[in-house]
């Protein structure tokens, strides 16, 4: 998929050149272009000296990410981590929410800026307070800019459960936020687990209304 960016990723690329963004690039290309639905063994993910993740855009073929870059927010201070595919898609995230989106077909998440605050809430802490707290939402549209929307966002706790993957097996709890677009007259529902130390080990977020899901799954997780 993504296959007719060619364009952008050449200025992309140009731009993003670094020792790092090499290496993982030609990791991705060697071992797992082309793959439809991407199967690794664990001795496979463990080798490979990257965070790295499994996702699934639109409910399509299970994709294989890897952390190619690690940098802090200029207006938050806060962590960044933004995930590579093997066609250049890159999927950002902030505490392991889904703040931005590149190289989607059709329709990317552009921004997610907090209303009353200098940074997103943690999942963590609004596991233990489910505060309801706001934040504008802009995105891309093939070439039309949406931004500066409204969202009210509640949080729901959930029931603990175990999840499994190929590398490891976590106890798990699940938090719920509930986003509510009023001027859109819209509403969709993300889901994420955390682990006992509050880590988010896996995610099911929806980028807007009508505009795509992205199941997201850590494997082996970022560590400064």
């Amino acid at each position: 998929m993504f296959k007719s960016l060619v364009t952008f990723l050449s200025i992309f690329l140009l731009s993003a050149c670094t020792p790092k963004f090499n290496d993982v690039n030609a990791t991705l290309d060697e071992a797992f272009f082309g793959a439809d639905d991407v199967v690794l063994s664990k001795q496979q993910i463990i080798e490979l000296p990257y965070a790295s993740s499994f996702v699934r855009i639109n409910g399509g073929a299970n994709l294989f990410m890897v952390l190619a870059f690690a940098e802090k927010n200029p207006a938050t201070g806060a962590m960044q981590l933004k995930w590579l595919s093997s066609d250049k898609a890159m999927i950002v995230t902030e505490g392991g929410r889904i703040v931005k989106t590149l190289g989607l077909a059709e329709a990317n998440l552009s921004n997610i800026t907090p209303v009353s605050s200098s940074s997103l809430p943690s999942l963590a802490s609004i596991s233990k307070n489910q505060t309801t707290w706001s934040a504008h939402y802009d995105w891309m549209l093939n070439d039309h800019y949406l931004f500066n929307y409204k969202a009210n966002i509640t949080p729901v706790l959930r029931e603990k459960s175990t999840i499994e993957t190929t590398i490891w097996n976590k106890d798990v709890t699940e938090v719920v936020e509930v986003i509510s677009i009023p001027s859109l007259d819209y509403s969709f529902t993300n889901q994420y687990w955390l682990d006992e130390q509050f880590n988010v080990v896996k995610t099911h977020q929806y980028l807007g209304p009508d505009i795509g899901d992205i199941e997201m799954t850590i494997l082996k997780p970022f560590a400064l």
